[in-house]
């Protein structure tokens, strides 16, 4: 049964709608079935002058395309269905594909680019989709285990998808872009399971006329949106050069690459499980801090003890904190935003994310020198750089770590019920304390 009516005259949808949210998030991992087959498409255009700058940007468009996407969903919701935005999503990520069938030529990698930009644009759009959807269809306990199964399930599909286009690239790097078109019936089948939410667009009044989105949108959601936005600055230094300082330490080849990566991939998707399961609600509320302060513990680690075994740890460690802190971040942003704002604020956030992971690079290079780090951990440049971004991560994981605490302890005095982090009553515990409220009226 997809739909039940409860006592307070709502829906409580069933499993198919649950198995079809947690889907959603998949369609942004569609990506990975090309990533094992960069280095094949490199040396397919490696003749033609094509440097590597250029080839980086195979990867480089999307996430700055990406940006774009997300606010186009806040935009789009005021005029058509979410689930017609998220099939133009869809769409737009699939078209992708057509990279398979660019000549490899000059004029040929320029439209494999040009796949990149589309591309990039659905993929941009389906990371507040994922998320809007379970808040605005789900309420209460089953809201927020979504949302954390939410993030284990697209880390998983992630996993998935490269190892089946690592496999395809072997026999040719068109076949790892053709690879993306296995995922085509599940999004059909999403589709078709998923519920059009019930929910108005921000800034629509109850007469139906549309007003400023943007009111909807509280002060503290904008702090949220910033702040998260800006710790990617520091907090995906991770994925950007792990690969790098390995190579650069001298640890090991791109096999010990993979597996510690794999970990990685691991250690979130078990982290937001037990989030989803029992952890949430049991952390007094301070959940993002604890987050932030598993992921510094990492970063430390990862450039005080450059061995194999201590990169692992590192990785489980930094791991598990990024396997929190996702679905307690997108948790806390629903909690302080009216409903009808929930996917314009979280459009606002997945934007802000993407353009300072953008912008990671060269903030960190900038910031290296000025903090002292520059060049404290090797000879070699590779090896310098890639440590050095660390080092910059784990000082400003503490600076974030207490700044978000003096946050969180200030909300618990002033205003405890906008924290997502606390134990919510169970929907008996509700019932019986509406009933109260009601004798007490009466």
């Amino acid at each position: 049964m997809a739909t039940t009516n409860t006592e307070s005259g709502g829906k409580q949808y069933g499993v198919t709608v649950s198995i079809a949210a947690l889907l959603v998030i998949t369609m942004q991992y569609v990506q990975s079935f090309v990533t094992p087959g960069l280095s094949a498409v490199r040396a397919a255009y490696a003749g033609l002058g094509i440097d590597t700058v250029l080839i980086q940007q195979i990867q480089g468009i999307p996430s700055l395309m990406a940006i774009f996407g997300a606010i186009l969903v806040g935009i789009l919701e005021r005029y058509m269905k979410k689930k017609h935005i998220l099939a133009l999503a869809m769409v737009l990520m699939f078209l992708g594909s057509a990279a398979a069938f660019v000549p490899e030529t000059t004029e040929g990698f320029w439209l494999l680019l040009a796949t990149r930009v589309v591309l990039g644009l659905g993929r941009g759009m389906i990371f507040p989709m994922a998320s809007s959807f379970i808040a605005d269809l789900f309420i209460g306990r089953k809201r927020d285990r979504l949302m954390s199964f939410k993030t284990a399930v697209g880390g998983i599909s992630g996993s998935i998808f490269q190892i089946i286009g690592g496999a395809l690239a072997v026999l040719s790097w068109r076949y790892a872009f053709l690879g993306m078109l296995i995922w085509v019936p599940v999004a059909i089948m999403v589709l078709v399971w998923l519920k059009e939410p019930e929910v108005k667009p921000a800034g629509t009044t109850a007469d139906g006329k549309k007003g400023n989105p943007l009111k909807s949108i509280t002060a503290i959601s904008w702090l949220i949106i910033i702040v998260a936005g800006f710790w990617n600055i520091f907090q995906f230094s991770y994925m950007t050069s792990i690969s790098l300082a390995i190579a650069g330490v001298g640890l090991g080849d791109t096999g010990v690459t993979g597996w510690i990566s794999s970990l990685q991939t691991l250690a979130c998707a078990i982290g937001a499980l037990c989030y989803g399961a029992f952890l949430k609600g049991r952390l007094g509320g301070f959940d993002l801090p604890i987050a932030i302060a598993l992921e510094g513990i990492g970063f430390f680690i990862l450039t005080h003890v450059v061995s194999v075994p201590a990169y692992a740890i590192a990785t489980a460690i930094y791991g598990f904190g990024f396997g929190l802190l996702n679905p307690a971040l997108i948790l806390q942003i629903v909690k302080v935003l009216p409903r009808e704002g929930a996917t314009l604020g979280l459009s606002l956030l997945a934007g802000s994310q993407n353009l300072f992971q953008f912008f990671s690079a060269p903030v960190l290079a900038f910031l290296a020198p000025v903090l002292g780090v520059a060049g404290v951990q090797g000879a070699t440049g590779l090896q310098s750089a890639s440590l050095n971004n660390w080092n910059v991560a784990w000082i400003f994981a503490i600076i974030y770590f207490v700044f978000v605490l003096v946050l969180i302890l200030i909300a618990k005095v002033k205003a405890p019920q906008m924290l997502a982090g606390v134990k919510e009553p169970s929907a008996k515990q509700t019932e019986t304390m509406e009933a109260h409220e009601d004798d007490d009226e009466s």
